[in-house]
């Protein structure tokens, strides 16, 4: 028995273990491959010759080559260059769009069904491809083989369903609970940066932190090769768990709805946004391996890299802890959104599907406050409410709900619900 290591370009992910070891089975004489992406290398076991040339061959169509060594295309400053460059590049489109009144009113708290079906299609030519793409790849007969992708993403959309329902449970409980709202927040936040740090080329979380979910991929596809039939509708089932920065971003916004079914619907709609291109898998292949793909999942990773900085500014609000916010903030303020009756000062607010209307105040301090907060729509993240502080931390019913409290510094009041995901301020004036 002979043995031999290889180093292939362009492995990266769990799937590309098993579309490696897939194509390399075709050939007769191996008996054996451990196929690891984390190296970019897999080993084969065999009898008798090997021709490199025609391993090559077999998954060269894929986006994989066959190396004498494997180099990383461009060095860490110049990916850190790139990176600040595209950031300062979308940051002053911003501010163009912006100034000539033609950026669209938009919110990431409050995506669209539409927008998230965007989102899909975009994730379906960067990590969606170069994960649940690969894997597709593994088990289909030929590129155009539309029963097998039509079973694929059958199960996938299914499983995004499944799981956002899940998810969609698993944020209604914990939007009750201000710390264990906040902290998941901030692991979340923290998860997409790495994220998207990896997907610009600066750093690969997934390299030396990620879990090692080749193998368990691995095992099922072993084990659901004795049902061919079934095969592809249960691999599509498990891909929810291939790592995706676009699925965790969308997956932060359905933990925030705190509705099973909503969630539910979000998430399939984004799965479904994926389908077109999984299913022309011809043309998200030379779309993978153009020139300027790379560049475009660069862009991406840097709006997923901000996006969870955002977060990590929504964890700051909770915990009254975003200093960044009072540096800049104006110092000459007025009273704003404030009626004075009997003494009291009266702030009204109503809760929306999309957060709070509306969600900025100036009051005077040392005057009591009198906060009536109107529930029109409490029946996602939004019903509870969290005022770090002034001690609240209670869910919110359906029409008025009132809160006293006299200010007695000059420190701004931040509020939110209970993930994060809504906030607003009162500002404290002398």
């Amino acid at each position: 028995m002979k043995q031999k290591k290889l180093k292939i370009k362009g492995m990266h992910c769990p799937s590309c273990n098993i579309l490696v070891k897939d194509k390399f089975s075709q050939v007769k004489n191996i008996t054996k491959i451990i196929a690891d992406y984390k190296t970019q290398e897999a080993k084969i076991f065999y009898q008798g010759d090997i021709s490199t040339e025609k391993l090559n061959q077999l998954i060269k169509p894929y986006g994989y080559m066959i190396v004498d060594e494997v180099k990383e295309d461009k060095n860490f400053l110049n990916n850190i260059f790139e990176f600040l460059a595209i950031s300062t590049i979308l940051f002053f489109g911003y501010l163009i769009l912006k100034e000539f009144n033609l950026w669209p009113s938009f919110s990431y708290s409050n995506l669209s069904l539409p927008l998230v079906f965007i989102l899909g299609l975009i994730a379906s030519t960067s990590t969606c491809m170069a994960t649940a793409g690969a894997l597709y790849l593994s088990i289909a007969k030929s590129k155009n083989d539309w029963p097998t992708a039509l079973s694929f993403n059958t199960g996938r959309v299914l499983s995004y369903f499944l799981f956002g329902v899940i998810f969609g449970f698993l944020g209604k409980t914990i939007s009750t609970s201000v710390y264990l709202g906040g902290m998941l927040t901030l692991i979340i936040a923290l998860l997409m940066i790495f994220l998207g740090l990896d997907m610009a080329g600066i750093f690969s979380w997934q390299k030396y932190f990620g879990l090692n979910t080749g193998r368990i991929f691995e095992f099922f596809d072993e084990k659901l090769k004795k049902y061919p039939r079934k095969m592809p509708f249960f691999l599509g089932l498990i891909t929810y768990f291939l790592p995706c920065g676009f699925t965790q971003s969308v997956q932060v916004y359905v933990m925030s709805l705190a509705n099973p079914w909503l969630s539910g619907v979000y998430m399939m709609v984004f799965a479904i946004g994926t389908v077109p291109l999984l299913m022309m898998i011809n043309l998200a292949l030379n779309i993978r391996q153009s020139n300027f793909y790379q560049y475009f999942l660069k862009i991406m990773g840097v709006l997923v890299f901000f996006v969870g900085a955002s977060y990590i500014f929504n964890f700051l609000t909770l915990f009254n802890l975003n200093y960044f916010e009072r540096i800049f903030s104006k110092n000459s303020l007025k009273i704003k959104n404030v009626e004075m009756l009997d003494g009291k000062q009266i702030i009204k607010m109503d809760v929306v599907s999309s957060g709070y209307q509306p969600n900025s105040f100036a009051v005077k301090k040392n005057v009591p406050v009198k906060w009536i907060v109107n529930g029109v729509n409490v029946l996602g993240c939004q019903e509870y409410f969290v005022v770090p502080s002034l001690g609240i931390s209670q869910a919110l019913k359906e029409g008025e709900n009132i809160f006293e409290f006299t200010a007695k510094d000059d420190k701004p009041i931040y509020f939110s619900c209970g993930m994060g995901m809504y906030r607003g301020k009162i500002e404290v004036i002398n």
